[in-house]
């Protein structure tokens, strides 16, 4: 099969409404065929109490941003959710953060508003929405990980979104870095969602808590005793020079630099784009990270590919969600 090009703009006019939906909150915004936002975007609480809840939430915000955005000429909806997405039936298979097992959620939000509605993963969303308006602009060959309170990833191989057989590709988190490793929320042991995330770099910083060199201001050590030791807290106080709380950041990088390295041996990218609260601390995190590429990376892969910090930030899934649903509309539906 001959290889198609990457989403690229066209003339169509109107918009998508792109919606990012998560554990805590639903962000609803108008996008255009070349990933451009004219609007800020509308955000709601998501209600999460079980999946009639949730769909009733969902549909109620949706009406609101239709008639919000109703001027830009919205032609369709674009889903990103967290999860296990079967893209072809509109279903989200099984969702960390969210009551849905099974639930087809594109097909109950195109009866109730009677408009074409597309859904997928959020990670594969914001790989795609990078890839086309964000730090790997015209790029095919990319991969995505992003570090929050878990660790996701997303797959735009020769400028497509890659599913895998069952729509389960891109768990780059759950990628196995140390054999009988931490035991992970997946149920496996040693996976870099363990390593490399918000919840890890606290795991770091608290390591280094009350130590007289690492900890001399005895800012971690207070930051541990009230409650407050998150990955966020050691991050400020990496960007303010704190000594233990970079030495942290530098053991994330290292085992960032594991999982970089597997995945630029495996895929080949022309660029990996790292996305997530954790890339705030940029390249204070990603320039070590990005040295043990270079050296333990196999050629030509570890000379090439490029690692950068994602670009969109939290619009990332709400632009790709917009894009896939362009795209269908572009193939006769959506």
């Amino acid at each position: 099969m001959k290889p198609q090009p990457p989403i690229a703009p066209r003339t169509e006019r109107g918009v998508v409404l792109g919606v990012d939906v998560g554990g805590t909150k639903i962000a609803v915004g108008p996008v255009d065929r070349a990933g451009v936002r004219p609007a800020a975007p509308l955000v709601d609480p998501t209600q999460t109490e079980d999946a009639g809840s949730f769909l009733a939430g969902l549909e109620a915000t949706l009406r609101r941003a239709l008639e919000e955005f109703s001027p830009f000429g919205p032609r369709a909806i674009g889903l990103a959710c967290a999860g296990t997405v079967d893209v072809g039936r509109g279903v989200v298979v099984a969702s960390p953060n969210l009551p849905l097992v099974e639930v087809p959620v594109a097909g109950a939000v195109r009866e109730a508003l009677g408009i074409p509605v597309t859904l997928e993963n959020d990670a594969n969303a914001a790989v795609l929405g990078e890839a086309v308006a964000g730090a790997a602009t015209g790029l095919r060959q990319v991969v995505m990980l992003t570090l929050g309170t878990g660790v996701g990833g997303g797959l735009l191989l020769d400028g497509r979104i890659y599913h895998g057989a069952h729509g389960a590709a891109g768990e780059l988190g759950h990628m196995v870095v140390e054999k009988d490793g931490l035991r992970c929320h997946c149920g496996g042991r040693g996976c870099l969602e363990m390593y490399t995330s918000g919840p890890a770099l606290a795991r770091y910083g608290a390591a280094r808590s009350g130590d007289s060199q690492q900890d001399p201001d005895g800012a971690l050590r207070d930051l541990e005793r009230r409650g407050a030791l998150t990955g966020e807290a050691v991050g400020r106080l990496a960007r303010r020079g704190h000594p233990g709380a970079l030495a942290a950041v530098r053991e994330l990088a290292d085992w960032l630099a594991v999982g970089l390295v597997s995945i630029t041996n495996a895929f080949d990218p022309e660029m990996i784009v790292v996305g997530g609260g954790v890339v705030g601390l940029g390249e204070t995190l990603l320039a070590p990270a990005r040295d043990q590429v270079r050296e333990s990376a196999m050629a030509p892969g570890k000379d090439r590919v490029q690692i950068a910090a994602a670009r969109l930030g939290n619009t990332a899934g709400m632009i790709g969600a917009a894009l896939v649903a362009w795209e269908a509309l572009g193939h006769g539906g959506a």
